[in-house]
């Protein structure tokens, strides 16, 4: 077990590992205290640490909204929960504006653990327990700790409504096009699904974790088209998934989609080209997605059914004591240095 209590994220690039657990406030009536074994990097996580993240963000903050623990102690409107492991949101929504009745996650008040306001890169937390999901399939920390990212592909997913028989292609190989993928054949199965990744040895990495999955590197992009026919040409996917997060990645999404195809797209950057040629000729159906409040309950079913598949995205673990390791670029040229998903653990769960 790590003796940190703490990880406190104060700059970009300047990470506080603390021996000293922080001050913790009252539990209020329908508070919950989480004892916090392990949150598990997302890719906000890293552009974070790096001072490149697009969104809204705070600083000093702890990180992590990918999490999991057990509740250790309760105020009286959450006694049912005690001893029991949880996950939680990344939204922190107020349940009583009008964007809150129609979904959550477009919350007007809306706040995000661990990016806007302390996340669970912390040893013990104290969180109102209508933000947390219990673990009902037995999970354990491991996999319970992937709920959230999955919950955010299936949510956008659910928007998209793809159809078994449509030519899916997903644009990065990373945690979120994976998840993307594994929920696309598993839970949608859908029969033609096809990645893309533009980094070899990324695209090597998932290859010989997904030997059956089909991923190739990106087209060269080809800006030469005068006429409108041309614009076309070679755009046969209905359904593309952008989960790159980078201007090139939407772009290669719409010069892939068909016409009035339909484009889900994962990223938040703050400046972006789009080429909205291709947007408006095509007559592209181009759709945002943020959140998986609201698919932790369908995302736990996925995963106890597919528990096997979904633990290999976790490429490394490292205890909290040595968390800047968890932040470290990968050595080029290794794929199996590649990281798809981390877990830092604070806990002794070996899941």
């Amino acid at each position: 077990m790590s003796r940190v209590q703490d990880l406190l994220l104060t700059a970009p690039g300047e990470l506080r590992v603390s021996r000293r657990a922080p001050a913790l406030p009252a539990l209020g009536a329908d508070d919950v205290l989480v004892e916090v074994d392990r949150i598990t990097l997302c890719g906000s996580d890293h552009r974070l640490y790096d001072g490149t993240y697009g969104g809204p963000r705070s600083y000093p903050i702890r990180f992590g909204h990918e999490w999991a623990g057990r509740v250790v102690d309760t105020g009286p409107g959450g006694r049912d929960l005690l001893g029991q492991w949880v996950t939680g949101d990344c939204s922190r929504w107020c349940g009583a504006c009008p964007g809150c009745r129609t979904d959550r996650n477009l919350c007007r008040n809306i706040e995000k653990f661990g990016i806007t306001v302390d996340g669970f890169s912390t040893r013990r937390k104290v969180v109102d327990r209508r933000y947390l999901y219990p673990d009902t399939c037995a999970l354990g920390a491991g996999l319970l700790a992937l709920s959230e990212f999955f919950a955010v592909a299936d949510h956008g997913l659910r928007r998209l409504a793809p159809a078994p028989d449509d030519d899916v292609l997903i644009v990065g190989a990373g945690a979120l096009g994976l998840a993307s993928y594994l929920l696309l054949t598993g839970q949608h199965h859908v029969r033609s699904v096809r990645l893309l990744e533009q980094d070899p040895d990324k695209a090597a990495r998932v290859r010989q974790l997904f030997p059956g999955a089909l991923v190739q590197p990106p087209p060269r992009p080809d800006d030469r088209a005068t006429g409108y026919a041309d614009l076309a040409e070679g755009a046969d996917h209905p359904v593309v998934v952008e989960c790159s997060g980078s201007e090139a990645g939407l772009n290669t999404a719409l010069v892939l989609a068909r016409p009035r195809g339909r484009v889900l797209c994962f990223g938040l950057r703050r400046r972006t080209e789009v080429r909205t040629d291709l947007l408006v000729v095509k007559g592209l159906t181009l759709i945002g997605s943020i959140g998986g409040t609201g698919s932790f309950g369908a995302v736990h079913a996925f995963l106890d059914t597919h528990r096997e598949q979904a633990a290999r995205l976790v490429t490394h673990r490292a205890p909290a004591d040595a968390a800047e390791q968890a932040f470290a670029a990968p050595a080029a040229g290794d794929p199996a240095d590649v990281r798809i998903k981390t877990q830092i653990t604070f806990g002794e769960e070996d899941q």
